[in-house]
């Protein structure tokens, strides 16, 4: 993943750790500065995962101490995740099977069989509930 620019700590050594740990020493503009994908190409998993998903977890975490991000929090997981929340929002298990690209509807209930046995309107409120917006007077809105 050739970059043009070597990372260097704040003596001004070079920093030689895994890509994804460099790259997460950076901050946001100077790893967008470093870092040119291709996002008119099929992007390798190994690529992402190394120059975008793993840097944006371990700079999570040193930004944000107190966040629950698992320090080891792999990429699959966000599959789990997005399979949890189409059944929370009552999706049927043929279609998540569709959305999650298994073959057999029988994947897809075998996997996530547990998450069909619960109510989940709780926590779907609470989903919700994150996406409203503020109405306090200091808020000001950065999207419409």
């Amino acid at each position: 993943m050739p970059t043009g620019i070597k990372a260097t700590d704040e003596t001004g050594r070079p920093i030689v750790p895994k890509a994804e740990d460099a790259f997460a020493a950076l901050a946001v503009d100077e790893a967008e500065q470093r870092l040119r994908l291709d996002w008119t190409e099929p992007l390798r998993h190994g690529r992402f995962y190394k120059a975008v998903y793993r840097p944006t977890v371990l700079r999570a975490l040193r930004f944000t101490p107190t966040c629950a991000l698992a320090r080891d929090l792999r990429f699959h997981s966000l599959r789990h995740t997005y399979a949890s929340l189409c059944v929370a929002a009552g999706i049927t298990p043929l279609e998540i099977a569709r959305f999650m690209g298994h073959a057999k509807v029988t994947t897809t209930l075998s996997v996530y069989a547990h998450l069909f046995e619960d109510d989940h309107t709780d926590a779907m409120a609470a989903l919700g509930a994150m996406g409203e917006h503020p109405t306090a007077d200091n808020v000001v809105r950065l999207r419409r």
